[in-house]
């Protein structure tokens, strides 16, 4: 019984995941404490970083602290508890090994359906512009 229920979980994940990573633009998804839970393949290309980096970190840790920029910090600490979403916010960083990146950021809190919980996070859209 346990097995059949890890089984599910696990084909619901790889589908999420699959899902996650057929959108062209990069994606990554936070908990409530800006940790990242996902990151799909154009993050991870756009980016240069391989997702095992990425999975369980804080996205303000990430690189040595090149994602500790103080505008992204700002506006995804206002859009998960005020439960606000934010469209094409523009954030312009130099990040070391690929260089100056002007890329826009949508932002919204994610509710579970099933127990109407927000401890997700979803910065999406970050793209150069």
């Amino acid at each position: 019984m346990l097995e059949d229920l890890y089984r599910l979980l696990r084909s619901g994940h790889v589908q999420a995941q699959g899902v996650v990573d057929t959108m062209s633009q990069p994606v990554i998804v936070l908990d409530h404490r800006f940790y990242v839970t996902t990151a799909n393949n154009a993050f991870i290309k756009t980016f240069q970083v391989k997702r095992d980096d990425l999975l369980g970190e804080s996205l303000f840790d990430l690189g040595d602290g090149q994602w500790d920029i103080p505008e992204l910090r700002e506006l995804i600490a206002g859009v998960i508890p005020k439960s606000v979403a934010v469209i094409g916010f523009e954030v312009k960083h130099d990040f070391p090994g690929i260089g100056q990146l002007t890329f826009l950021v949508d932002a919204r809190r994610l509710v579970h359906p099933d127990d109407s919980s927000t401890n997700l996070g979803d910065v999406r859209g970050c793209h150069r512009a």
